[in-house]
């Protein structure tokens, strides 16, 4: 499970954080384009930058969970049947 919320949330290479540097970057594309100053952009531009910090606490959300799951104990592993005859393992 760790591993799973890493590919998601890693910070430099996850695919949470890579999302949300692709909507930051369209979120100033389209403020540049709009000329609109921050806290004064139409509705849908502010939106996408909301969504851009939500993204980013989830990210810290998940890797939170990540830490949590690759710290729990992991069950015992039951090792395979052996394949030796029980003959062929008594003393003669």
């Amino acid at each position: 499970m760790a591993e799973v919320l890493t590919e998601i949330a890693a910070p430099v290479n996850g695919l949470l954080p890579l999302t949300r540097e692709v909507v930051v970057r369209a979120w100033i594309a389209a403020s540049a384009l709009q000329g609109a100053a921050p806290g004064e952009e139409p509705e849908p531009l502010a939106r996408l930058r909301d969504t851009s910090n939500s993204m980013s606490q989830a990210a810290c959300v998940i890797l939170h969970a990540r830490n949590h799951a690759a710290r729990a104990p992991q069950p015992a592993l039951t090792p395979p049947p052996s394949s030796a005859h029980p003959s062929a393992s008594r003393h003669r």
